[in-house]
């Protein structure tokens, strides 16, 4: 039986949804986390420093790498170097469909979005969501470098459609479908985005890697322009918010609950 209340149970479950939800990707669960442990009075190290005369005892400390991983440390007021350490590891990541490097595809009169694997997922739990992509942008800066900035849309712009019972009669018996080409999001409508502004639509004979409909609205997310985005790795995540439920509230809903409870 555990030792803590009733309320403070629960506020720890809060705490959980909470940052489960402003982690729909891997490089937003490390940011959150370098956020906490900074509170926490933890002084961030970076790797291309020295450490010589840094590191002392009683410190706390912590270094990223690539923003989409994280070691925090503490060191004991009587360590000696030699002695013992103790370490816990967990994911930050968890199974999701990723962006490919050419996402851009059409098919039966609608922009779809190719998408890759990533991870042992229950796949079939993808269809019939209300999707959205979150992940780390690289955006040209004015000095002629590059910045990574996080981006989360939280509007459902994506879904994975399943047929209607009278187009598989089968569906109720052996939900089987191909992961290549039925796990394609639509993103829009063909024609929608030709009266709009997505020139792609139509099939240019340059074929751009990705829709521009879709650079479009990652860039305004960004408020940059769409010329300043260099490349990105984006990742699908279901919209709707993690929340605690069940009758009594005993139970948590949501997805990546499995390793960001790790986490």
């Amino acid at each position: 039986m555990s030792s803590l209340s009733k309320a403070q149970l629960h506020r720890q479950a809060e705490h959980l949804v909470d940052f489960v939800n402003k982690s729909p990707s891997p490089f937003h669960a490390i940011d959150v986390c370098r956020k906490w442990l900074s509170s926490a009075n933890f002084t961030e190290l970076k790797e291309k420093q020295s450490w010589c005369g840094v590191i002392k005892p009683n410190g706390r400390y912590f270094f990223t790498r690539n923003g989409s991983s994280i070691v925090a440390f503490a060191v004991g007021g009587k360590f000696r170097p030699g002695n013992g350490t103790s370490i816990v590891a967990a994911h930050s990541d968890s199974p999701c469909l990723k962006l490919k490097p050419v996402s851009r595809k059409t098919g039966s009169g609608f922009l779809q979005v190719g998408v890759q694997l990533y991870g042992g997922g229950l796949w079939h739990t993808w269809f019939d969501r209300d999707l959205s992509v979150a992940g780390r942008v690289m955006v040209r800066d004015g000095a002629g470098g590059y910045s990574g900035r996080l981006v989360a849309i939280e509007e459902p712009i994506m879904r994975i459609p399943s047929l209607a019972i009278h187009m598989d009669r089968t569906a109720n018996e052996a939900f089987k479908f191909n992961k290549e080409t039925h796990l394609t999001p639509i993103l829009a409508t063909v024609s929608k985005a030709l009266n709009g502004t997505d020139s792609t639509a139509g099939g240019d004979t340059e074929k751009p890697a990705h829709h521009a409909v879709l650079l479009e609205r990652i860039a305004k997310q960004l408020d940059v322009s769409v010329n300043d985005i260099s490349d990105f790795e984006l990742c699908l995540y279901d919209t709707q918010k993690a929340a605690i439920g069940g009758l009594l509230n005993e139970l948590i809903h949501a997805s990546r609950l499995d390793n960001l409870n790790s986490s």
